[in-house]
C-alpha cells in the first residue's frame, strides 16, 4: 500500500452531501484510487447495507460503477481509518465482522445529527 498523501485524512469521519465518484474520494480522504477501490472491496462483501446501497442497473445486477452515496463515502472514511490502525486488511474484516452496528445506516444518520447539532 502507497503512503497517504495526507496521514490524518481518515482521523474523522467523513460526512459529505452528494455522491462522490472514487476519484474525488480518494483525494479527499488522501489515498491513491486503487487504495479506496480495495477498502471498497472490504466493506462491499461485508457490510450489506453498503452493497444494498448501490443502485441497480436494468438487469437487477449492482451499478459498483455509480459514484458513492454519503453513506457509503462516511463507511469508507472508517474502514481507512481502521485500515491505518490496524495496518492489515483482515484485522479490518475482522472488525467489521465483530462489529456490524459500527458501519450501519442507522449509525451513519446518528452521526450525521451529531455533526449537524455541532455546526447549528
Amino acid at each position: 500500500m502507497k503512503p497517504r498523501r495526507r496521514k490524518d485524512s481518515t482521523n474523522l469521519d467523513l460526512f459529505i452531501e452528494f455522491p462522490a465518484t472514487k476519484t474525488h474520494l480518494a483525494d479527499l480522504l488522501g489515498v491513491a484510487r486503487s487504495t479506496l477501490c480495495t477498502w471498497e472491496n472490504i466493506a462491499f462483501w461485508r457490510i450489506e447495507s453498503f452493497r444494498n446501497a448501490y443502485p441497480k442497473t436494468h438487469d437487477g445486477s449492482l451499478d459498483r460503477e455509480s459514484p458513492l452515496s454519503p453513506y457509503q463515502s462516511w463507511v469508507l472514511s472508517r474502514v481507512g481509518r481502521l485500515m491505518a490502525q490496524l495496518r492489515r486488511g483482515e484485522r479490518v474484516k475482522q472488525y467489521i465482522a465483530k462489529n456490524p452496528n459500527d458501519f450501519s445506516r442507522y449509525q451513519y444518520q446518528k452521526s450525521f445529527q451529531q455533526v449537524q447539532k455541532l455546526g447549528a
